[in-house]
């Protein structure tokens, strides 16, 4: 504490001694431009003695906005505290080459209208000697051109009178300026205003602020409406929860003291403590529930005044946008004709010398205004168009986003800053930019950037600092779509509010909108004539730290470790484009040339930014639900760029879409995966589905584009970096009916099929399949498919060393039984697959690679892989077949459709429990189906009778099974099934489940013991054993790192 107190005293000796030196008049707490007051969060300075505010800190004379490192001080007058840019700062000397300094006006005036009569359109002759010269004469230098000059050695000699330097001039310091002066060229100077413009614009950014402060003033008075509102509702509800809790309170006491009196006499001192202690958990379970209540009531009153709050701003919002377009418009005219007088009078002052040398020559012009006019920006428009289609597609506006990349950074450093108006803060976007293109994109990027949703408020804001301007975020009565709208105003945009319905979270293809639900509202922003749409809100993303700075996440933050994400689809969609997910309540805001209705959008297809981002297309008109034909197929099949084919990665998710089987990704013990064959051939990826049953399916196609991280192209790249795929569309597949039997895919690694995966990790081109003539075979080896006849060979040529695993797949047989039919060999250049099938049927090769010589830890990754048809075998050998149900001992045997059984209360069938000794399982078994179970302790320890089985009598149809687990362990309960009436009187096994219970709480820590004894129950038959971890083996050491759809899909 004393050293603390040493320093303030230092500190207060300090400011007294500076203020000695401090000039009378000078006011540190005040800002030297607008003379308020500045705190410290919004102090920039001292310089010359004085302060600003960081919005403040500008040049005096164009107001340019500066920071402390390329402010300029007036060099002639000392006394003069303003700032300047290096433009208009006042020097000692020439400190430029002008016309003024050199003293030549007359001769650079000539010269100005040679080049203003050259641009000028006229049907006239020039003549050639009467050009005017900028020679000696007219410089007047001809004595020091006459002059005897000194080579490099030092002797005399005769210089070209076209050699003049700048010492001959006597202004060597002037020129060092001039290349001293280029040092502080600003990164984005598109445009660039003389002062007396200047000083116009800043009369106008002047106008503005008046104006938003008046438009605050009524923005204020609006959110205090709203707060009284809310709190007179909050104070309303706490209300009504304390009466209600009052009287449910003096319930519970009446019914607990009738209860004493009853007892009274005949009451024990255990028992009525235990009678009290009943009565106060039972009243602080009241109490948390009229907790919960007033919390309830409370978040829902919150969310009805907020669509109000929201709708009223809006219309506020709408109406102040409308006044500031108008104030610009009018003031911008103003504008128009001061300038146009002024600068008349300046040119007719110019010209006044040469009008003689005009008149002579036949030539008298009058003075440009129009090129004058250019200078100024194109007057806002007062009534902005109808609604229609743009003249042009999004790309024809600009082919590659990076045109934007010196607006984008700007942007990214004004959203790290802070601004006390709007006014500042569309000045500091839009102060260099001059089409309405540039100044949308600037306020789209900021708005993406700020990522206001995650933005840290105080609980209490003050509406004079820089996040009071924002506080409508916070309080949610203000969204992205509003506030791009209020930005556009002050840059003199037109721009609407747009509702209507959206394809948003939650929404599946094949629901029906309803008019309360799936609302969402985006804009329209009018660019050079044309009505454009925008979707703020989708085109919002998160920052992320680079890839190499990750791990160094103590270290703060620069400005190269982060890079902002936002999605560029929603920027100016095309309106075609834009329909497959918005749909607008008023028609001509579709924007298109001929409408649809509501039941015509939620028919197509459901489709995400990454489809059109990387060109996609179907390859016919398709639709958002599909049916399947009589064998349960359906084909989806997507085209691509050309120059992206070998970029581009797919994967894809095959579900049950109605409720009660939504999480069930596995059909009869095989992954449902395994019912679609994904391929690529040339710039079409195709998906063929086969749904194994029928019922409703979502089927969700994932895309994204991989980098050489994701490719093994040089030998230090061993394993392949992660990469996130993202939904680019989904469809509801409808299967009704099925003839025959659908069969899984052999148990491959997930995803594509095909060479083309191979050579777009690995760089292996496959060589073309000769297992058979006809151009049929050839074109399905591009696909992935080979029709063989016991033993073929499959070629690729290596581009660099790599080391090679092949695996054959075949259903229900063992991957070490088939190991021995396939053979690798390879050369320098070639790899050759040799498989020899010991049967006919249907089978799959994985082929794996990695680096050679990299070490062991580096797992080989999935290049590709082929699906074989065998047809002939000359001499079949006998494999050992293993059936389903003993490679799937949990969950779904074979039966458990056939008895029409599903699944309500745990939809995986190992059940791990360990805050309780008690399990509820719950089926749903039709009427006329019998159960019985039988429920085992490991080893073989029979606990039947510790399960009661019984059907609801509110839900006949679900059957509930309540179990006590006695002890910790490993328990199994395996469900039969057979039908009411029927004469077959065996029992299947439908179902097992496996419950695993921690020790429970009422055991002691050294009580119960579970041992491991041999026995000849089912459990020593390999129910819990641990074989499935063999069969395991070569997923420890085979990875598939470009199939995955998930976050960080390898």
């Amino acid at each position: 504490m004393a050293m603390q107190g040493d320093e303030a005293s230092i500190e207060r000796g300090y400011r007294r001694l500076s203020s000695l030196f401090l000039r009378p008049g000078i006011d540190q707490q005040k800002c030297q431009r607008c003379k308020m007051t500045v705190y410290q969060q919004e102090r920039l300075g001292p310089v010359h003695d004085v302060v600003f505010h960081k919005t403040c800190f500008k040049c005096v004379t164009c107001g340019q906005f500066l920071t402390l490192k390329n402010y300029w001080s007036n060099q002639v007058d000392p006394e003069d505290r303003e700032i300047y840019c290096n433009s208009h700062v006042p020097r000692i000397g020439g400190a430029r080459i002008d016309k003024e300094a050199l003293g030549i006006k007359s001769a650079m005036s000539v010269q100005q209208h040679f080049k203003r009569n050259a641009d000028s359109k006229t049907s006239e002759k020039r003549i050639p000697d009467n050009i005017p010269q900028v020679g000696a004469d007219a410089l007047m230098i001809q004595r020091a051109l006459r002059a005897p000059k000194t080579n490099q050695y030092g002797q005399e000699g005769n210089v070209p009178a076209s050699s003049l330097a700048i010492d001959a001039w006597g202004i060597k310091d002037a020129m060092d300026a001039q290349v001293l002066q280029k040092r502080y060229q600003r990164k984005l100077d598109k445009h660039h205003f003389p002062p007396h413009i200047a000083k116009r614009r800043e009369q106008l950014f002047n106008a503005q602020k008046e104006l938003e402060a008046k438009m605050r003033k009524e923005e204020d008075e609006m959110f205090r409406g709203f707060q009284s509102v809310r709190k007179q509702e909050s104070e309303k509800i706490s209300e009504e929860i304390n009466k209600e809790w009052e009287v449910r309170l003096k319930e519970l006491t009446a019914k607990f003291d009738k209860q004493m009196e009853g007892k009274r006499k005949k009451m024990k001192d255990n028992e009525r403590k235990l009678m009290t202690i009943q009565f106060e958990n039972e009243k602080n379970v009241l109490q948390k529930t009229m907790s919960m209540k007033r919390e309830k009531k409370k978040k829902t009153m919150t969310l009805r005044l907020r669509e109000k709050e929201q709708s009223t701003t809006s219309d506020l919002v709408k109406r102040q946008s409308v006044q500031m377009l108008s104030l610009l418009a009018a003031k911008q005219e103003e504008m128009k004709k001061e300038l146009a007088v002024e600068l008349q009078k300046e040119l007719a002052v110019e010209l006044q010398n040469d009008l003689q040398t005009e008149q002579s020559a036949g030539q008298v012009s009058e003075p440009p205004v129009e090129e004058i006019m250019e200078v100024l920006q194109t007057p806002t428009v007062f009534e902005p168009p109808s609604p229609k289609p743009p003249r042009c597609r999004k790309r024809n506006l600009y082919s590659d986003v990076s045109v934007f990349s010196d607006i984008d950074e700007q942007v990214i450093e004004v959203a790290e800053g802070e601004q006390l108006t709007y006014t500042d803060l569309v000045k500091e976007l839009t102060e260099n930019l001059v089409s309405d293109l540039e100044k949308a994109r600037a306020i789209y990027r900021w708005i993406t950037v700020k990522d206001l949703n995650v933005m840290e408020f105080d609980e209490t804001i003050a509406e004079d600092t820089p996040m009071g301007l924002l506080r409508g975020i916070k309080f949610g009565t203000e969204t992205y779509h509003v506030l791009f709208m209020r930005l556009c105003s002050y840059c003199g945009l037109h721009c609407v509010e747009i509702k209507g319905h959206s394809k948003s979270v939650g929404y599946e293809p094949g629901m029906e909108i309803t008019p309360d639900t799936f609302q969402n509202t985006w804009n329209a922003v009018l660019i050079d004539g044309d009505w454009r749409l925008i979707q703020c809100n989708w085109g919002a993303r998160h920052l992320v730290l680079n890839k190499d700075k990750e791990k160094d996440k103590d270290k703060p933050k620069k400005r190269d470790q982060i890079r902002y994400q936002y999605d560029e689809h929603y920027f100016l969609t095309d309106p075609d484009e834009f329909i497959q997910e918005f749909w607008p309540y008023e028609q001509k805001w579709q924007l298109l040339v001929t409408p649809i209705t509501l039941p015509e959008f939620e028919a197509l297809p459901f489709v995400r930014s990454v489809f059109f981002h990387y060109g996609m297309r179907f390859d016919q008109s398709r639709l958002a639900v599909l049916e399947t034909d009589d064998k349960g197929g359906v084909k989806i099949s997507i085209k691509i760029p050309e120059e992206l084919e070998n970029d581009l990665v797919f994967f894809y998710q095959l579900r049950f879409a109605d409720k009660e089987r939504k999480h069930e990704l596995t059909y009869r013990g095989a992954s449902l995966e395994r019912f679609v064959f994904q391929t690529m051939v040339d710039n079409t990826v195709t998906f063929s589905v086969h749904v194994p049953t029928v019922a409703d399916y979502f089927f969700e196609i994932f895309a994204n584009k991989i980098d050489e991280t994701n490719r093994c192209v040089e030998e230090n790249n061993a394993n392949f970096a992660p990469f996130r795929l993202k939904c680019a569309c989904k469809f509801k597949i409808l299967c009704t009916t099925m003839s025959g039997k659908m069969h899984p895919l052999p148990n491959c690694a997930a995803g594509e099929w095909g060479p083309k995966k191979a050579l777009r990790h690995f760089g292996l081109a496959a060589v073309p399949f000769e297992g058979g003539e006809s151009s049929d075979n050839v074109e399905t080896s591009k696909a992935g498919i080979l029709t063989v006849e016991e033993k073929f060979s499959v070629k690729f040529n290596i581009p660099r060393p790599l080391q090679f695993v092949a695996k054959l797949r075949m259903n229900q047989v063992e991957d070490q039984i088939l190991d021995p039919f396939v053979h690798l060999s390879a050369d320098a250049k070639i790899l050759t697959i040799t498989i020899t099938l010991p049967q006919t049927g249907q089978y799959g090769i994985d082929l794996y690679a990695r680096p050679k010589g990299v070490s062991d830890c580096n797992t080989l990754s999935h290049a590709c892989k082929y699906l074989i048809n065998c047809t002939k075998v000359d001499t079949p050998l006998e494999i050992p077949k293993t059936s389903s149900s003993s490679k799937n001992k949990w969950g779904p045997t074979s039966s458990f459709d056939e008895f029409g059984l599903k699944l309500v209360s745990h939809k995986d069938p190992k059940i791990r429990i360990s805050d309780s000794n008690l399990c509820h399982i719950e089926l749903e078994v039709p009427q006329n189906i019998n159960l019985s179970f039988q429920f085992l302790r490991e080893p073989d320890e029979d606990n039947r009778d510790y399960v009661q089985m019984v059907r609801l009598d509110d839900r006949p149809t679900i059957m509930r099974f309540n179990i006590t687990l006695t002890r910790s362990g490993n328990y199994m309960l395996s469900l039969y099934a057979r039908r009411d009436k029927s004469d077959d009187r065996s029992l299947p096994n439908v179902y097992n489940y496996l419950i695993q219970h921690s020790r429970s709480p009422m055991e002691s820590n050294g009580g119960i013991h579970v041992t491991r004894e041999k026995s000849s129950s089912i459990f020593r038959k390999g129910l819990f054993s641990k074989k499935e971890k063999h069969s395991d083996k070569n997923s420890d050491r085979f990875s598939d790192k470009s199939s995955d759809k998930s976050s960080d899909s390898r």
